[in-house]
């Protein structure tokens, strides 16, 4: 299929090292990283004791867990994941989204209530650490995510079939930048998603495509929420 002519006008950006480009097959990439990443963030939900943080139920990390084990037994298959798989990694990914998205809603939800009384409202320390454990999973969540979707996912990418990538780094839209036939890798999506939670918009890079615009667009409202009322609630509790 590489060696097959377009049927159709075929982007190339002045670089020559597009998403969309067809070229030379590169190795194909490792599960380690990301599956290091999500247990990176899903160890300080278990070990970090409970007085020093306000959630996330139990059922967030146990369900980040079990799908850990699961691409864990995906990605331990002799040779390349089979694309066949990515339906599955995909809905997985999805499934970690939501449960961290829930776990912010309830933290969102516990800081704007009244504190019933006889309870102890939440501290700093506990307010802080919860914060910094959902946004640090919201990266690590969102750039899997970045990394299965973008012009077709990294099996797709690294065979060069994509015809149109998701997103334009820089090295894919300037001559000189990268080698040619570079494609994105895990840590190029993983620091998308970061820049995309610290400054709420894009940065070096740029969404393409509609599906990816609005996902960046729920993480950062994810990120924004969970700044905006965790920082105010700080501010005034802190002694002036």
């Amino acid at each position: 299929m590489l060696n097959e002519p377009s049927t159709g006008p075929e982007r190339r950006p002045p670089g020559g090292t597009g998403s969309g480009q067809t070229g030379v097959a590169a190795a194909p990439e490792t599960y380690v990283w990301p599956l290091v990443a999500l247990v990176v963030v899903i160890l300080p939900q278990v070990l970090v004791p409970a007085r020093l943080r306000e959630g996330p139920p139990l059922a967030v990390p146990a369900i980040e867990a079990a799908v850990l084990l699961i691409l864990l037994a995906v990605a331990a298959k002799p040779g390349p994941v089979p694309r066949a798989a990515r339906p599955l990694v995909l809905s997985l990914v999805a499934v970690l989204i939501a449960a961290n998205t829930g776990a912010a809603v309830r933290l969102v939800a516990l800081v704007l209530r009244s504190t019933p009384k006889g309870e102890t409202p939440p501290t700093v320390t506990q307010l802080l650490v919860t914060a910094a454990t959902l946004l640090a999973t919201n990266i690590v969540t969102f750039g899997l995510l970045y990394w299965q979707i973008d012009g077709g996912g990294p099996d797709v990418r690294r065979v060069g079939a994509a015809r149109y990538p998701d997103f334009q780094f820089p090295q894919t839209g300037t001559e000189g930048l990268a080698p040619p036939h570079w494609q994105p890798r895990f840590p190029d999506h993983l620091y998308l998603a970061f820049t995309n939670v610290v400054a709420f918009s894009p940065t070096d890079t740029l969404p393409l495509t509609h599906r990816v615009k609005g996902l960046m667009a729920v993480q950062s409202m994810i990120s924004l929420a969970v700044l905006v009322v965790v920082l105010s609630r700080v501010i005034n509790i802190l002694p002036p």
